[in-house]
């Protein structure tokens, strides 16, 4: 697997930061008003030509991504089905896909002819996934051989994935046109000449939806047959990112071609790529979209921070986190034997063709070379690294893909974006958005956040900004930033730091519940923090922020008082946070304290300290449920809690 390096250079693809939850649509199979989760964008695929190709790719799709594509998802999932036979199954299904927190729509309430319902094929549009029951009378309904043919056209044009489950029929019937595929769209009208073009593309329709893999219910029960297709659902989505939400894709069309030929899925050998690029440059965002596009044609694992993994539990956690996406049972068969992870390995990964991501990789170089070796990677694999830092990937054999910052076009239309929701300035803020676009250096995280924070605001505001932020030398992002988060309002930058210092990757219900018991006011201040991109919301509904935003919040804090720990208002570092427990030299500076590891007896011989913290309302140990509470009681709470033990 020695593969020798080169650089490939493209222009840049836009990281970014999602908008805050908002009212849904109206769900027309339940009609309920309800609040949903940031809809998850995607690019469009059409066919692309490579002219430098020397190998056929007719195998495997090739990809374009037109700009001007911009859809956005709103439901998780479509399910197209014939109520006749699968009615039972289908709400049933409907209903565990509900429970798994999977968005579905489903049209209960629609009233079934001939004819399409236009609002139908919009809803399949806005879907990011489809699931399509394929029964013994599917084919004989022009609705569902309608819906068939346009969710496999959402397919090819937009990446949204298809799902299929047969009930009682023969996907080679499919492919055949027998059996119950036989004779199609019959209905009370019937077909004439004019009518064949229709039915030439529900056949295609059919073919194509018979080449793919789905699942047959066969014997198998039908509770445990759900459950199981679920999961596997749940899990596909949930490879998408945390990342993918409504954005536009500015600058996407280039980049994710450039890393698409890089690759070169017609080789069948086994590639690793890295790539390289200033932190928030949208490295990560790029990795996961192209790998949403071609996952289905791979064995595949995305698996997310590697780094914080491997030192927490060990390269064996690492190794089950990767093995539990692409093997569903036997993954706990070697325990924490890292020798027989190495069978495991060998055994399950024997000419399978395999697509890894590993993210945020430092100081892993040598176990994530072990690692790749001893999976013995069937031909035609692919490993993509994605590290934190350029040094890490130097010296691991392969290609190096380097993103590059955004040209001045890109900038102010990705600006815009984020300033006006549209694509260019508005003509009394074309100057100052110039100006300010070239104070970002082609950083992308930069421009989101620095658009977001001036949404709204007046051409005086925006001068004033520009004033300060000119001031700040040779473009630097890191003090841009601090700008931005120094202008929020007291509430909105409590939660900030509290999130970057504690809270990262939290779910969003327990971060307001905890929150609001420090008479902080976190639904409509994470609303805020949302809108101005400082952070995202997940479809899993946890919070998180870009490293890049959680380090300049980390820092913030820290420059409260270098030197001493005990005088900032968080302490997140388990050895800082140990050595004022012990030492006893808590102040009242201190708001927050985490404790990763701690032994009981420590707190209980120490519990004079928190009689000091006199400002602390969020106390954190691992394993447990986090303190909360108003400044002062908590650390009253924490002292007679532990002081009684101690008597």
């Amino acid at each position: 697997m020695t593969i020798q390096f080169r650089q490939s250079k493209c222009k840049l693809f836009p990281t970014f930061s999602p908008p805050p939850l908002y009212p849904g649509l109206l769900n027309k199979r339940t009609s309920q008003f309800q609040l949903q989760s940031p809809p998850i964008s995607l690019p469009s695929f059409f066919p692309l030509h490579y002219s430098s190709l020397k190998h056929s790719l007719t195998a495997r799709p090739q990809l374009c991504f037109p700009p001007s594509s911009i859809p956005r998802w709103v439901h998780d999932t479509f399910i197209s089905y014939k109520q006749a036979d699968t009615h039972n199954f289908v709400s049933h299904l409907h209903a565990a896909l509900e429970r798994n927190k999977i968005r579905a729509f489903i049209d209960y309430n629609l009233e079934r002819g001939v004819e399409i319902e236009p609002t139908i094929l919009e809803e399949i549009e806005w879907s990011r996934s489809a699931i399509v029951v394929i029964s013994q009378t599917f084919a004989s309904s022009t609705w569902c051989l309608e819906e068939l043919d346009k969710i496999l056209e959402c397919k090819e044009k937009k990446g949204q994935l298809v799902f299929l489950i047969f009930m009682d029929v023969d996907p080679r019937e499919m492919r055949e046109q027998s059996g119950p595929f036989k004779r199609i769209g019959q209905s009370k009208k019937g077909f004439g000449k004019e009518n064949a073009d229709k039915v030439r593309k529900w056949r295609d329709a059919l073919r194509k939806a018979g080449n793919l893999t789905g699942w047959p219910l066969e014997n198998r029960l039908e509770a445990e047959f759900i459950q199981s297709v679920v999961e596997k659902i749940s899990g596909r989505l949930s490879g998408l990112g945390t990342n993918l939400v409504s954005f536009h894709p500015v600058g996407l069309d280039s980049q994710l071609q450039g890393l698409y030929s890089l690759l070169q899925l017609e080789v069948e050998d086994v590639r690793i790529v890295g790539i390289s690029g200033t932190s928030g440059i949208g490295r990560t965002t790029l990795v996961q979209i192209l790998y949403h596009q071609i996952a289905n044609q791979f064995d595949r694992s995305f698996l997310g921070n590697v780094k914080n993994i491997s030192s927490q539990y060990g390269l064996v956690k690492m190794q089950k986190t990767l093995f539990g996406d692409i093997f569903s049972d036997g993954v706990s068969e070697f325990g924490d034997d890292i020798h027989g992870a190495i069978k495991f390995m060998r055994r399950k990964f024997h000419k399978k063709r395999v697509l890894l991501v590993f993210d945020d990789v430092e100081g892993l170089l040598e176990p994530l070379s072990n690692l790749i070796k001893a999976m013995n990677l069937g031909l035609g694999s692919r490993v993509i690294l994605i590290p934190r830092h350029e040094e890490t990937i130097i010296g691991l054999s392969g290609d190096i893909y380097k993103v590059r910052a955004m040209n001045d076009d890109q900038a102010i239309e990705l600006f815009s974006w984020n300033a006006f929701q549209e694509r260019y300035p508005r003509s009394d803020y074309e100057m100052l958005s110039n100006c300010l676009t070239s104070l970002s250096k082609g950083l992308p995280l930069v421009l989101i956040v620095m658009g977001s924070f001036l949404n709204g605001k007046s051409v005086k505001e925006w001068q004033v900004a520009f004033d300060r932020l000119k001031e700040i030398p040779h473009g630097n992002g890191h003090e841009i930033m601090r700008i931005v988060i120094d202008g929020l309002e007291a509430n909105e930058r409590t939660i900030f730091l509290d999130i970057a210092c504690f809270l990262h990757g939290y779910d969003k219900e327990e971060i307001i519940k905890s929150l609001s018991q420090c008479s902080i006011h976190a639904n409509s201040g994470i609303e805020i923090l949302a809108q101005k991109s400082l952070i995202y919301i997940d479809e899993n509904n946890k919070i998180w922020m870009h490293d890049l935003l959680q380090e300049m919040g980390r820092q913030i804090v820290i420059q409260e008082c270098p030197t001493n720990p005990s005088k900032r208002s968080r302490i997140w570092c388990h050895e800082d946070a140990l050595q004022v427990v012990r030492q006893h030299s808590g102040t009242d500076a201190i708001e927050g304290i985490k404790l990763d590891k701690v032994d009981v007896e420590d707190l209980i011989l120490n519990a004079d300290s928190f009689k000091k913290m006199k400002k602390l309302r969020l106390f954190m140990m691992a394993d447990h449920v986090p303190h909360c509470g108003p400044a002062g009681h908590l650390s009253k709470k924490l002292w007679k809690q532990f002081g009684r033990t101690q008597k």
